[in-house]
């Protein structure tokens, strides 16, 4: 089982210092992420928060076959297509 796997499972058993670990394992990944796209400190805040506050509260669905950063990543790029659409209207 990876240390992925093991994240997921905590997660899903809402075992608080797994939040801690996943974050500790992918913030940096999704800050340059969604930096790169936003170039905006508090944005980018907002968008990591959002990410990890959907993993907690729905870790099944980060459980579907594929890499969780893959699935990490997709979640960020959402966000922020999400906001760029929401600040261009």
């Amino acid at each position: 089982m990876t240390t992925d796997e093991r994240l997921i499972i905590r997660l899903s058993n809402q075992e608080q210092q797994s939040l801690v670990d996943l974050y500790d394992r992918y913030s940096k990944l999704l800050w340059k992420i969604s930096y790169r796209a936003v170039a905006d400190d508090a944005i980018c805040e907002q968008i990591l928060r959002q990410v990890f506050q959907d993993v907690w509260a729905r870790p099944h669905d980060f459980n579907i076959g594929k890499k969780l950063s893959t699935l990490l990543v997709e979640c960020c790029q959402s966000k922020i297509r999400l906001l760029t659409m929401q600040k261009s209207s």
